[in-house]
């Protein structure tokens, strides 16, 4: 295979470096200015601007186009401005699934075929299951976001409470942050911290574990022509977070997590180190919010990282999801466009989902590959337990994808979702209730967007 292995800078050694420019460059003045646009900070794109435009010197000339952030408007509004975009950034697989519908973006299955790759080689059959819209690719992630526990060890070891290992069950979870709960009022102390659904840019944890019995697409049936929420799969995993924050008590409470906006990955880890809460479940990319940039962490900081439990313990099943990179049909120039993101995504992401603390959306092949690019995300990091990181992370594990790429009324799905898992957690609704509700609103909608 034809896969060119990626560069870390600073970790050569464990990596193999492939020539990127072709045999002969064009003549200087003759120089093609390729664009790039993403919401990440100016000054963290610049060692990647640099590597781009020294490789292909005297060809192509990277230019970032920095985006207010990554909402959908705010990218439909740059793709629809007439300003040359070779390269968008996104961070919604249902935003990706409407703009491939569309036709605002090239299939890039063509590229990989003359490339002599195949998508699944390249991004791990976990992606490859959602970023497949019927046959095509229109994206390729820069990024895999592996959700983790990270744990204060601190108070584990005050409450003389042994460290959670790969391999332990939600039940183990659970007992786990009931025995960390303590305190009353303003000075109360929860074992963990989810987050919820309908609170403005939270994830959905309630549905966890019927994601690790299901797999990806978990909440429509085999075919797409109906929602499954009355599998007992999504009893079981309602009822047990159900369970944990309205009668154990031990996890931050909805109310609490939303006026201390919890759903801020900064603030998220700012509450784990600052002892309101002993675990979290987060990306990986959560290690970047101890750098100094978002606050100085307390002296004594020591965070742990293990895999998320599984119902029966033994396998470790977890969620990822991604953001992906696309080309706009209207580029001027696909095959420059094709060079450039085949650059950010697949030959050298250490330069941009790397010093964002990400894994990259390729699936690294070699345990030398994967502990050198875990070294980019760990090092450095204030306060958290390095060698149990890498430790962790060269673990094996199985992924489901959390990205929907489904055009089957998702949008509305995910609002009635929201807006149903607020009232559970508000008390205002059973589980019961809230699954009958989802299956037969749910079903309304798609039947409506067959």
């Amino acid at each position: 295979m034809k896969h060119k292995k990626i560069v870390t800078l600073a970790l050569a050694s464990a990596m193999v470096v492939t020539p990127l420019l072709a045999a002969s460059a064009k003549a200087e003045g003759d120089v093609k200015p390729v664009y790039f646009a993403a919401w990440t900070n100016e000054d963290n794109v610049k060692p990647l601007t640099e590597a781009f435009n020294k490789d292909y010197e005297g060809q192509y000339e990277l230019n970032y186009v920095k985006l207010a952030d990554a909402a959908t408007n705010t990218i439909n509004v740059a793709l629809s401005s007439g300003e040359s975009i070779d390269v968008m950034t996104q961070a919604s697989g249902m935003d990706l699934r409407v703009r491939a519908d569309d036709g605002v973006y090239l299939d890039l299955k063509p590229f990989f075929e003359k490339e002599g790759w195949t998508y699944e080689d390249i991004c791990g059959s976990a992606i490859e299951a959602t970023e497949n819209i019927d046959g095509g690719y229109y994206a390729i992630p820069y990024c895999n976001n592996i959700n983790m526990v990270w744990f204060n060890k601190k108070m584990f070891d005050e409450a003389g409470i042994e460290y959670p290992k790969a391999g332990w069950t939600w039940e183990d979870f659970r007992q786990t942050a009931i025995a960390l709960t303590h305190g009353e009022g303003a000075d109360k102390v929860y074992g963990a911290m989810l987050d919820y659904a309908g609170s403005g840019g939270g994830d959905n944890y309630w549905d966890l574990i019927a994601r690790q019995k299901l797999g990806a697409y978990v909440y429509y049936n085999d075919d797409f022509t109906a929602t499954q929420f009355e599998n007992e799969a999504f009893k079981t995993s309602l009822d047990f977070f159900y369970k944990m924050a309205m009668e154990d008590k031990c996890v931050v409470p909805y109310e609490e997590y939303t006026a201390l906006k919890y759903n801020v990955d900064p603030t998220g880890m700012a509450g784990l180190y600052n002892d309101r809460f002993a675990m979290w479940i987060a990306p990986v990319y959560g290690v970047l919010y101890t750098k100094a940039s978002y606050g100085e962490v307390p002296e004594g900081t020591d965070i742990g990282l293990v895999d998320m439990p599984t119902w029966e313990g033994g396998e470790t099943i977890t969620t990822c999801y991604s953001s992906t990179a696309s080309i706009p049909a209207n580029c001027e120039d696909a095959d420059a466009a094709w060079e450039l993101i085949k650059y950010i995504c697949i030959e050298r992401p250490d330069l941009f989902a790397g010093p964002k603390a990400m894994h990259p959306g390729i699936e690294l092949k070699t345990a030398e590959e994967k502990e050198a690019f875990n070294s980019l995300i760990f090092s450095d990091k204030p306060g958290v337990d390095y060698d149990m990181c890498m430790e962790t992370m060269a673990l094996d594990r199985t992924l489901v994808s959390k990205d929907c790429t489904i055009k089957k009324g998702q949008t509305e799905l995910q609002t009635l979702i929201d807006d149903t898992m607020t009232l559970v957690f508000n008390g205002e609704m059973s589980t019961t209730e809230a699954l009958e509700t989802l299956k037969t609103e749910g079903d309304a909608i798609v039947a409506a967007n067959q």
